[in-house]
């Protein structure tokens, strides 16, 4: 086997940095983070790591997200928690894991540079992803036999690299516009086929690769699938799904955009279903008939006058409500809905500038904080004495 060294299987105690019990999407999903530790040959890094799952018992079947690098130090990337993509697989009963990777962000230990041998940098990164992997196998509520690895961009050839390994449960892996581009290392394309060739050498394990056809890192798709041919040299078990032009813009970024949902999910859930895995969404239900509660999208009012509306609701549930978020409403049919810092007035902003009249504020991070009456089909329900029951 080809891997820079494994880590340690046994696992501390990990340090729970925050916690929310009762998020209005969804009273009983667990969100936490915590400091999964990675064990070095000298020092242990903690890696800052987002964890969701369905309410219950479970056992879940295991996601783990992989995000990518962006240009310039990595220390200074803010974590991403992938939280709406998360929220996809927790509707579909999946505990889900996102690591931010050593070297990143809030993450501590150091960041390996490949220096253009992209394989020994892939399969180091993958340290780190197997490091969630084994914190993962401690939760009581996490089966260990059904996990599936998906990453984007640089996370996607770190999954890969983590294929190669064979690890016990890992049924799956899923590249998103994988690889690493360094046009400071000369031929970097042919290096980067072989690379893959490599990886796809001693894999064993159900691979799909996406990507599309005007990706700013990869082109037209001509480069993505030499990547995916040579792989596929050593692992037959693979499988390329070409996402086509994206018309919202640059195709290396489906995974991060909402509108990219409909470009992802279909292929995922057919190779999930390959797997053996459900895919019947059976958690956070947001529509509860005339409860006036935040995740209630058919109490919206004004979607008589435009439909719309209950889409933007439906974006905003799945914000992370920790970094910022804001839903506003107009008598007319007009929404604004931003997150963030300022969320509030920008989406006021964006109604008024979509030509809504009389905005208000119907929902701000976890409550539901609007004043006038509610929907329920052609009902109408009170105003609610609390903000957020």
């Amino acid at each position: 086997m080809k891997f820079v060294s494994s880590v340690l299987q046994a696992m501390a105690v990990a340090t729970i940095l925050s916690l929310i019990s009762s998020l209005s999407l969804a009273a009983d999903m667990r969100y936490e983070v915590v400091q999964v530790p990675m064990k070095g040959w000298v020092f242990t890094a903690n890696l800052t790591t987002h964890i969701y799952a369905p309410p219950g018992d479970g056992p879940f079947p295991l996601v783990v997200l992989n995000h990518g690098k962006a240009d310039g130090n990595p220390v200074t990337q803010k974590d991403d928690p992938f939280y709406f993509q998360a929220l996809e697989f927790v509707r579909r009963g999946y505990a889900v894991v996102a690591p931010t990777r050593e070297g990143f962000g809030s993450s501590g230990g150091t960041y390996f540079r490949a220096n253009c041998n992209f394989t020994e940098g892939a399969r180091h990164w993958a340290n780190s992803v197997q490091a969630a992997i084994d914190y993962a196998r401690t939760l009581p509520y996490v089966d260990t036999t059904h996990i599936v690895v998906i990453g984007q961009s640089q996370g996607g050839i770190t999954a890969v690299a983590l294929g190669e390994r064979n690890l016990p449960g890992v049924i799956g892996i899923i590249n998103i516009a994988g690889g690493v581009r360094d046009e400071h290392c000369a031929g970097w394309q042919a290096t980067l086929v072989r690379n893959f060739r490599e990886l796809g050498s001693d894999s064993k394990t159900p691979t799909l690769f996406l990507y599309g056809d005007n990706d700013q890192y990869w082109g037209n798709g001509e480069l993505s699938k030499q990547f995916f041919e040579a792989y596929r040299e050593g692992n037959p078990n693979a499988r390329y799904v070409d996402e086509g032009v994206f018309g919202e813009g640059d195709s290396h970024m489906v995974f991060h955009l909402y509108v990219g949902e409909k470009i992802w999910l279909p292929p995922v859930r057919q190779f999930f279903e390959s797997l053996g895995l459900d895919w019947t969404v059976r958690y956070l239900n947001w529509h509860q008939g005339a409860s006036v509660v935040l995740d209630n999208i058919d109490i919206v009012p004004y979607q008589d006058v435009n439909a719309a509306i209950g889409d933007g609701m439906t974006m905003f549930l799945r914000a992370d409500p920790r970094s910022g978020r804001a839903f506003v409403i107009a008598p007319n049919g007009h929404y604004g809905f931003a997150i963030g810092k300022d969320a509030q007035a920008k989406a006021t902003k964006y109604c008024e500038e979509r030509g809504g009249l009389g905005c208000q504020l119907y929902a701000l991070d976890n409550d539901l904080v609007f004043k006038g009456p509610f929907a329920a089909g052609s009902k109408t329900v009170a105003t609610p004495s609390v903000n957020n029951p």
